[in-house]
């Protein structure tokens, strides 16, 4: 795919990073289950954790194409300390878009310089999917709103400093109509952040649950206008699931890379494990795949950066690229044999984050609605 300048800087920038920041010290984290808020921090100051955040705030002012090629190179090296890093910027792109240039000021542009962490709290334990029937509610109390409920499998929940968090605050028909935002800092009263401790994805994510209790926030933490938060988030989705995409091709080419390097080392029989052609024909499709899954979405952020109206194209791609990311995760485990079972050789960690990208932002089932929809209902 053609780049900017712009954009090609960036991604050297990224693989640079990656090579001397993640790499060495992934497996560390991996076995310590450590968030990694150095490195976070180190990314921000090189830019790669807000390429596509307005530049008025701080940010890269990319688009889209921007946050995809910063992912790509970073999940190949690791994903765990990829997805901290990527995620360390979680709901400031709709607080930039929606929200007032104070609330950008105070909470988008330190995010952008590694001083903080946001999150975004959407899901709740009794409907994943289910968004627009949220059940935690904000109720105005003269100058405040008071929060109630409950959220869960929120990506920095325990350590994020401020939390973009969707509340229902009017009862509609249809019910999504009634769901609003607000941002929530860390140590409000009420509000307590909870690490899922069972969680076994990498260990350098940060994942957690969020209690709120009649949490009191000032009326001013409201983002856009009552009744909009989850037209917001439908906004932002598309942008998203380009980025699981890129996240999972980069994650496919680190399993594979490190497969090319240890099946052209390790012998089978006398022979190199690579001579085989049932071996070299698995490679060669999985090359092929990825670079076909890889245009589609890098085309399709192109589409959307145009103003596209597009559903099924990212949809589309978040499917067949993390799809594709466990079938080569998992082969590459295999033509490990053994040693593709330990930390060490890394391969595992790949496998267990694609089933947390076949999930988030719409599950593998959702996306094949959307796309069935528009193939067959329209």
């Amino acid at each position: 795919m053609e780049r900017s300048e712009a954009e090609s800087k960036l991604q050297a920038t990224a693989a640079e990073f990656a090579a001397t920041e993640i790499e060495p010290v992934a497996v560390e984290h991996e076995r310590e289950n450590r968030h990694p808020r150095d490195i976070v921090r180190k990314a921000a100051e090189k830019g790669l954790t807000s390429a596509a955040l307005p530049a008025e705030y701080g940010g890269g002012g990319l688009g889209i194409t921007g946050n995809l090629v910063v992912r790509e190179e970073l999940y190949a090296a690791d994903p765990g300390i990829a997805e901290a890093i990527t995620g360390s910027m979680f709901g400031c792109e709709i607080i930039a878009a929606e929200g007032t240039d104070e609330q950008a000021e105070r909470w988008v542009r330190p995010v952008t310089n590694g001083e903080l962490i946001t999150g975004a709290a959407m899901t709740e334990p009794r409907g994943g999917s289910d968004f627009a029937n949220t059940q935690t509610r904000a109720v105005r109390d003269g100058d405040e709103y008071v929060i109630n409920g409950e959220k869960t499998f929120i990506g920095n929940g325990p350590i994020a400093d401020a939390v973009l968090v969707f509340a229902r605050t009017e009862d509609t028909d249809p019910p999504h109509r009634g769901i609003s935002s607000f941002i929530v800092e860390s140590g409000t009263e009420g509000f307590r952040q909870l690490e899922l401790e069972e969680f076994v994805g990498p260990g350098a994510m940060s994942l957690g649950r969020l209690e709120l209790d009649d949490a009191r926030v000032p009326a001013d933490a409201l983002v856009g206008e009552p009744g909009d938060g989850f037209y917001q988030a439908m906004r932002t989705m598309n942008g998203s699931r380009l980025e699981i995409a890129a996240s999972s091709i980069g994650a496919a080419r680190g399993a594979l890379d490190r497969t090319i390097e240890y099946i052209s080392d390790r012998e089978a029989f006398g022979d190199p494990v690579s001579e085989r052609q049932a071996v070299r024909h698995r490679i060669a499709e999985y090359e092929a795949r990825l670079e076909a899954v890889r245009s589609l979405t890098y085309e399709t952020a192109r589409d959307l950066e145009r103003n596209a109206d597009l559903a099924e194209e990212p949809a589309m791609a978040k499917l067949l690229a993390s799809e594709l990311a466990e079938e080569v995760a998992s082969d590459a485990i295999q033509l490990h044999g053994g040693y593709g079972l330990l930390d060490e050789y890394r391969v595992e960690e790949y496998l267990r984050w694609t089933k947390i990208a076949q999930i988030y932002d719409g599950t593998s089932e959702i996306m094949r609605d959307i796309i069935a929809e528009s193939a067959i209902d329209e």
